[in-house]
């Protein structure tokens, strides 16, 4: 099968329908020859002819009867001067009948042919339909017209072909149009390393083959990226962790020298030392947070007992607790035996967001940790009685390096802690809700990930 142009495609629909409607045509009209041939329908000429063979008979007939008048056609008595005698047709259609061919002369009205025989005293009006007719009386009350049953019969089964035909030509083109949409489709999913199928349509190929160029230059241009900043990242990590070393050189040894005597001036050289290495160990520690990435990392999802995690979890929050002497509330009610879950990074997340609400609650304050468990959903709720979320924070505090005086994002952490754990979160295919608590009038983070498999207790 060799590749086709659309017009070509186009055209051989095109001549389908014409063929179909000439046999539609030629069909119908073929049916209603047949039925006249056989009598079923009785055409306007053969009702007019019947009328002429009986024209002498009527006129000569002693007495006018039912059975004499031709058939398909309806008949009136008049006097000479107009007076209604009978006839099939009623006496109030009478006066309509002598009007239009006595008074005005006309052998047709409405949808009616009239043919007007003289008699010796009186006059025979005969009326037809001016239209083919059906034998059969029941066909006949249901379709007055044989002649425009059948165009309109030609043209449904017409629209009912185009309907078919259009149905198919556009399925046809449907599936080759899938072909891009597919490609498309993909490469905004940046997946691609895959082959193009072509659709052996010229104009569809002609796409792909420009959506299969832009692939190869776009997996290029991104394979470039993705080695640059891996080069950039591993570069970044590897400095971090080369300052560590002389860091914990300069602090050592600043702790060494208050174990010396020194002067008042020696000892407020030693502790602007001693802080300063302390503070560049934070930035080094920001440094190798940054230079992770979080979408490139490959979680290592196990089964984690529920107990342990928050055990493990609870010894390390309530020892951050007292140090600042700030009261923990820990409300664990409902929730899993087991759940599927990355366990270091879970534990990560957790103490992040724990942290930061420590930090932001004033003394002798409280952070509230609750778990709640919904439609295979596991949910974290961590409460402060802190100042809340600023507007801004509320908006942005998950995002990378987001800083702003008033917010929540730690001053330890740099804008990372909140962004490190709604990653985590959404490689649990879970989020992270920030909002501020009407109840505890501090701020409220709800963290939701996804449950594999629970098994509840």
């Amino acid at each position: 099968m060799g590749i086709k142009k659309l017009r070509s495609v186009f055209m051989r629909y095109a001549l389908c329908l014409a063929l179909t409607v000439l046999i539609v045509i030629t069909l119908n009209v073929g049916s209603y020859l047949f039925c006249v041939s056989i009598g079923a329908i009785y055409p306007l000429t053969s009702i007019s002819a019947a009328i002429e063979r009986e024209k002498d008979t009527l006129q000569t007939a002693r007495q006018i009867e039912e059975s004499d008048i031709p058939h398909l056609c309806e008949y009136v008595l008049f006097t000479k001067d107009g007076r209604y005698k009978g006839g099939s047709i009623g006496w109030e259609y009478s006066a309509t009948v002598w009007n239009t061919c006595m008074e005005n002369g006309r052998t047709s009205g409405g949808a009616y042919l009239y043919s007007v025989i003289e008699r010796e005293e009186e006059i025979l009006i005969l009326r037809y339909r001016m239209t083919a007719q059906f034998g059969n009386a029941t066909l006949r009350s249901m379709f007055p017209s044989a002649d425009w049953l059948l165009i309109v019969t030609i043209l449904l089964e017409i629209m009912l072909s185009l309907v078919v035909i259009s149905f198919i030509f556009g399925k046809y083109l449907g599936k080759k149009i899938d072909k891009l949409l597919t490609v498309v489709h993909k490469i905004e999913q940046q997946d691609l390393d895959f082959e193009i199928q072509k659709s052996r349509l010229f104009e569809v190929d002609q796409a792909l083959d420009a959506l299969d160029h832009m692939r190869l230059a776009l997996r290029q241009s991104l394979t470039r990226q993705w080695r640059d900043d891996k080069m950039r990242q591993d570069q970044l990590s590897a400095l971090a962790h080369d300052l560590k070393t002389p860091l914990t050189i300069i602090r050592g040894n600043a702790e060494l020298l208050f174990d010396t005597s020194l002067s008042t001036e020696q000892r407020e050289c030693a502790e602007y030392i001693e802080n300063s290495s302390l503070q560049m160990q934070e930035y080094v520690q920001v440094l190798i947070e940054a230079a992770k990435s979080w979408d490139s990392y490959k979680t290592c999802m196990k089964r984690v007992s529920m107990d342990s995690l928050l055990l493990e979890l609870k010894n390390q929050i309530d020892g951050l607790c007292a140090v600042n002497n700030i009261s923990l509330h820990w409300d664990c009610g409902h929730y899993p035996v087991c759940i599927t879950a990355d366990h270091d990074l879970l534990i990560r997340m957790l103490i992040n967001v724990l942290s930061n609400a420590v930090e932001h609650t004033p003394q002798g304050g409280e952070v509230i940790f609750e778990i709640e468990e919904h439609s295979n959903e596991l949910f974290f709720l961590i409460t402060d009685t802190g100042k809340g979320f600023s507007d801004e924070a509320l908006k942005h505090a998950t995002e990378q390096f987001f800083m702003e005086d008033d917010s929540r994002t730690s001053k330890s952490h740099y804008g990372i802690g909140l962004y490190v754990a709604a990653s985590i979160a959404k490689k649990h295919n879970g989020k992270i809700i920030l909002e501020n608590s009407a109840v505890a009038g501090g701020a409220k983070v709800t963290i939701q990930i996804s449950l594999k498999n629970p098994v509840s207790i």
